[in-house]
């Protein structure tokens, strides 16, 4: 596990040079008990919850994932999940339209 900064990322700004990373995003699909499908409007990206321990979430959830990005031979882009925030109270519009503007500003 790495210690480095995790830039905030929407899916659609993920790129193959960052490692480590956290998104912000609704559980579109529990795969199964060490693998989920987050989707944040943006785009859809695998997160992979092996190293979490008790995993309480489930569909429609809103959760912040932290990890580091991991770059599948099929050009698959997966995030292993070492943090996972419960994020349900987040007003999420607001969310991205502040992700929006720190974009436009290259805060991230």
């Amino acid at each position: 596990m790495s210690f480095q900064y995790a830039k905030q990322r929407i899916i659609k700004d993920i790129t193959i040079d960052d490692e480590r990373i956290q998104v912000t995003g609704y559980i579109k699909n529990r795969v199964n008990d060490s693998h989920i499908i987050l989707e944040d409007k943006t785009g859809d990206i695998n997160v992979s919850l092996k190293t979490i321990g008790d995993f309480n979430f489930k569909e429609d959830d809103l959760i912040n994932v932290i990890g580091d990005l991991e770059l599948q031979a099929t050009g698959e882009k997966v995030i292993n999940a070492d943090i996972v925030q419960d994020m349900n109270t987040l007003n999420f519009e607001y969310y991205q339209k502040l992700y929006q503007l720190k974009k436009e500003l290259d805060l991230v």
